[in-house]
């Protein structure tokens, strides 16, 4: 942080959303329904929402570590 910051010189702002908002739809892509793509799954970690495609959950989430019991199918809307 500024000094001016620190010392109630200068109050802190958001920074506005630069990214453009794009939507599943706009962008033409859709998800692969899991019996279609050769039974391979999408698996969602339940503490840091990591996901990966394959036939079960991974041993150990590669992000924050937690075991397999913490990972539940993920479904597309």
């Amino acid at each position: 942080m500024s000094r001016r910051v620190l010392d109630g010189e200068t109050e802190v702002t958001s920074i506005p959303e630069r990214r453009p908002e794009v939507t599943q739809e706009a962008a033409g892509a859709k998800a692969p329904e899991p019996e279609k793509s050769g039974g391979v799954r999408v698996w969602r970690c339940k503490v840091c929402g990591y996901l990966c495609a394959r036939p079960g959950p991974p041993e150990v989430c590669p992000i924050c570590k937690v075991p397999a019991e913490r990972f539940e199918p993920f479904e597309f809307p």
